[in-house]
């Protein structure tokens, strides 16, 4: 009967229960909800980071949760944050920690230290001698502050020197994806020298360690000794072990079998269990030889990130660690923030710098190279919270080196984009898809009757509208046209997608693609270009691309307009270069014996002037049969010749009159006046004629008089034109090519 009296209710709030009192035999109710406000806060610290181009630096959370900021409400930390519940928060925390470092460790390639391997280990040695050197002066003043007899001068010294040498390598690589750098030779020596950095970093720390928790020099000796035989038995005997088993299991060519997830997450928790500090040695090991390492990390990130890490950053304000602003009370102490943050920056970004100019690198590439290594972030909280277990950081010391860690992250990004432009870049660069816009249009006038489409491959769904594409713009031997096909990945929040783009070379849609082109004997006329990109950044990035390769016209080949109704909005806005929407029915490829069957709608907008001149260029390209259907009260039909065809192109706003005349030509370009309104429905009967195998329709986007239409119809009517929509309405089995001119 006493059991019953103490059990838990388990009718929980409904029986009177109290979720935030803290229960020692059931947990897990206060843990959930400390979860969900942590998770909460991170994410909404994240929006404005996010538009200010940061990394989600989430310890801003748990400053903000913490005594500094929530704190200061009454019973908030005493009824959220219980005392007696911070153990079962650190011990999740913890385990966190274990994970994030084995994500670290997935993130390590040693292929990329091995391609620029003597220039970046100068910048790497220069980035950490200078650094540790400044952090061992600074020390001196610092360790009057710490008022710590217990621990040893020394084994502070290393620390502050170890803390003020660290390059938050994860950050790092997320700055140089963001920015689009990891293919610039910045990049490449920054990535490199940064893993150099963040490997030997680790290793130092682990000796520091060592050195605290032992009673004397032997037995720091023997600690030390301990974690250099494990090292080289994760890294020589079970790597290459680990290296079979993926071949066993074929994860190479199947991605990580549950088998082989078993095993890694049991050596991760071994390498946990031996020192958690180099525990990121069980990442190292896991090959990258057929996007295996990505495709681990696919498995673990979201788990990992996104209920992991803050809950590791939430620990590090809550449980003893008194990350309080207040703390920061007096001018001296205000002064050594100062120093601080001015000799961790002068350090990184001199010493790098330096290193990196007497690698032959310009001023503007050495300062990027310094100011990428002053980052600091996560990594840096991490190394701060093991000295602070450790006893070697007061909470003062704490608080100065947290905001030291803020300032020279959140300074990364800003002074990147100063120093290291895009202008900058196209001039450095040997990178053909960069170059200088205006000697591509120089070389395009030396060609005649050349013209250049910039098509979008958005998904693999839209393959087949990129083949009928190339397929209806084939070209005759005496003219010239080429297609860009511009294939663009999005650039997520995840560690794994700048894992994955960092080494991009392929892509299996732009191979189908280029098969396809030389199958048909068109490989000249395709171009592909492989990128990535942050989704607010989507159509800037194609607005680049444009003028770099001086594309005539952008197009988006698809199949099923209504499911991309968002994509087409964004790309209708592009205001300085006409662009264009192909939908494909599947009847573009024609025989080879007839030439293609073109119809051109004219209303007299600016858009259906744009989309006439296009199909002229086609015209030009293909001797197609182009007709033009034109609404006007007389009925006639008129014909265009090769010299009105020249001068019309050459001035896109002229009339129908100086293009086409009553005099019949052979140019295989006429003009058909109907007496009703262009629709749908009068297209369907005017193509039931001979003209029954057309190919596509081209038509103008907007028209003089639109009409309001509501509910969804309304949606797709403002993507596609009332008239596009109202063809592809009646279903009719002819592409559509809608044309937008140039605002």
């Amino acid at each position: 009967m006493s059991e019953n009296q103490t059990a838990v209710p388990q009718a929980g709030v409904f029986a009177g229960l109290n979720p935030t009192h803290f229960n020692p035999s059931d947990p897990l109710v206060l843990f959930i909800i400390q979860a969900t406000i942590i998770l909460a806060f991170c994410r909404i610290i994240a929006i404005p980071l996010g538009y200010l181009k940061q990394p989600q630096f989430i310890v801003i959370a748990g400053i903000l949760l913490g005594p500094t900021v929530m704190g200061r409400i009454p019973g908030f930390q005493q009824t959220i944050f219980p005392t007696p519940s911070l153990p079962f928060l650190h011990l999740v925390a913890n385990l966190g920690l274990v994970f994030f470092l084995f994500q670290v460790g997935l993130e390590v390639d040693v292929q990329v230290i091995k391609r620029d391997w003597h220039k970046s280990l100068s910048v790497a040695v220069a980035g950490m001698a200078l650094p540790f050197g400044l952090g061992a002066a600074v020390s001196v003043g610092l360790y009057q502050l710490q008022q710590d007899s217990s621990i040893s001068f020394s084994s502070f010294l290393l620390f502050l020197g170890v803390a003020m040498s660290i390059t938050a390598f994860p950050v790092l690589a997320r700055i140089l994806a963001e920015l689009k750098l990891l293919r610039t030779k910045v990049g490449a020596i920054t990535m490199a020298a940064g893993l150099i950095n963040d490997c030997t970093a680790w290793v130092l720390l682990a000796l520091v360690v060592a050195l605290l928790n032992s009673s004397g020099g032997m037995d720091a000796l023997y600690v030390f000794l301990t974690a250099i035989a494990f090292t080289l038995f994760i890294l020589f005997l079970v790597g290459p072990l680990y290296r079979k088993l993926c071949v066993i299991t074929h994860s190479f060519e199947h991605g990580p079998s549950p088998l082989l997830m078993a095993v890694t997450l049991m050596i991760v928790l071994l390498s946990a269990f031996v020192t958690s500090i180099i525990g990121f040695l069980a990442g190292v090991i896991v090959p990258h030889e057929h996007d295996l390492a990505v495709k681990i990390t696919e498995k673990i990130e979201d788990l990992v990130n996104i209920i992991f890490l803050p809950l590791v950053s939430q620990y590090f304000t809550l449980s003893g660690l008194k990350t309080q602003i207040g703390l920061l009370n007096s001018g001296s102490v205000w002064g050594y923030v100062i120093l601080v943050i001015f000799l961790a920056c002068f350090g990184k970004i001199v010493g790098c710098t330096l290193a990196a100019r007497l690698t032959k690198m310009t001023t503007r590439e050495a300062l990027t190279v310094g100011f990428l290594m002053n980052c600091k972030g996560l990594v840096e909280l991490i190394v701060l919270n093991i000295g602070h277990d450790a006893g070697v950081l007061n909470d003062q010391i704490f608080v100065i080196m947290v905001v030291m860690a803020l300032v020279t992250t959140f300074m990364t990004t800003p002074a990147v984009i100063y120093l290291y432009p895009e202008w900058y870049q196209k001039q450095t660069t040997n990178d053909p898809s960069l170059t200088n816009p205006m000697d591509m249009a120089m070389q395009k006038q030396k060609v005649l009757n050349h013209y250049c489409l910039l098509s979008l491959v958005n998904k693999a769904e839209s393959i087949p509208a990129v083949m009928a594409l190339i397929q209806l713009m084939k070209n005759n031997p005496l003219s010239s046209i080429e297609i860009h096909a511009l294939r663009l990945l999005e650039l997520t929040e995840r560690a794994s997608a700048v894992m994955k783009y960092k080494d991009m070379q392929y892509d299996p849609v732009l191979n189908v693609l280029f098969t396809f082109a030389q199958l048909s004997h068109l490989h000249a006329l395709l171009k592909t270009h492989l990128d990535y990109c942050l989704s607010t950044d989507y159509i800037k990035t194609v607005c680049r691309y444009r003028s770099e390769v001086n594309a005539d016209m952008v197009v988006l080949p698809l199949m099923d307009p209504e499911a991309d109704l968002e994509l087409i909005h964004e790309l209708f806005g592009i205001q300085h270069a006409p662009v264009g929407l192909f939908v494909d029915r599947g009847v573009c490829v024609q025989e080879s014996h007839r030439p293609s069957q073109i119809v051109v709608l004219f209303r007299y907008h600016q858009d259906d002037r744009a989309a006439l001149v296009f199909s002229l260029w086609m015209q030009a390209y293909r001797k197609v049969d182009l007709t033009v259907l034109v609404e006007s009260d007389e009925k006639k039909v008129r014909y265009a010749s090769v010299d009105t065809i020249g001068q019309y192109v050459q001035t896109q706003d002229g009339s129908l009159d100086l293009l086409f005349s009553d005099e019949n030509q052979v140019s295989n370009v006429v003009c058909c006046t109907v007496n009703e309104r262009l629709s749908g429905q009068l297209l369907s009967k005017a193509l039931a004629r001979p003209l029954e195998h057309h190919d596509v329709v081209i038509l103008g986007r907007r028209s003089l008089e639109e009409e309001e239409c509501v509910g969804h119809d309304k949606e797709y009517e403002k993507a596609v034109g009332q008239l596009g929509s109202d063809i592809l309405k009646h279903s009719l089995q002819t592409s559509l090519f809608i044309v937008q001119s140039p605002f």
